[in-house]
């Protein structure tokens, strides 16, 4: 959809589907900031500061998605309250995950931030099982190489934390993960 550095004029909404923003390297690292699923907007720093994009975004499942020009968000901030509070509420979102993925890098093992994302990977605090996962995306997830993340994930399965299921995991100790997880 854009590319990091590129100009902003037009934000996104994403009515169906899954997309990622992600940091790329010059040595071609990339670093996952977050998966949206919908309801999610999504390019809207570059659109309210003109400035450029301060990440890429890349859909990973069929997606449908809604565009908002600069002119049409400021005509709509202007004209209806409940958008400019819904922004907010994105940007405020936006601060607090980018402030929790500082902690984790900070606080946490890679093996703490695995299990983080595995259970941030499950969409619902009760649920057992991650949505699909490869290797190399949970690798981008928690900024780390895909040979540390793979051993990361036996040492969870050795201890019973979790089960490989496909391309998904299902949580075996959810409490135990947890904890590994916790800053």
């Amino acid at each position: 959809m854009f590319s990091q550095g590129e100009p902003g004029d037009r934000m996104y909404v994403l009515a169906e589907g899954a997309v990622k923003l992600f940091l790329s390297s010059r040595d071609g690292g990339i670093v996952e900031l977050v998966r949206h699923r919908p309801p999610a907007a999504f390019g809207e720093v570059a659109l309210l500061d003109e400035g450029p994009r301060s990440a890429s975004a890349e859909a990973v499942e069929r997606s449908t998605l809604l565009v908002v020009t600069r002119p049409e968000l400021l005509r709509l901030l202007r004209s209806d309250d409940q958008v400019a509070e819904s922004l907010l509420r994105i940007l405020g979102a936006m601060v607090r995950r980018t402030t929790r993925q500082v902690s984790d890098l900070a606080f946490l093992d890679l093996q703490g931030r695995v299990a983080g994302q595995l259970l941030a990977l499950t969409g619902d605090a009760g649920a057992a099982r991650t949505r699909r996962v490869t290797q190399v995306e949970l690798a981008t997830m928690v900024s780390g190489a895909r040979q540390t993340v793979n051993q990361a994930l036996r040492s969870l399965e050795a201890h019973g934390y979790i089960r490989a299921d496909g391309r998904s995991f299902r949580i075996l100790d959810r409490e135990r993960l947890e904890r590994l997880a916790e800053r």
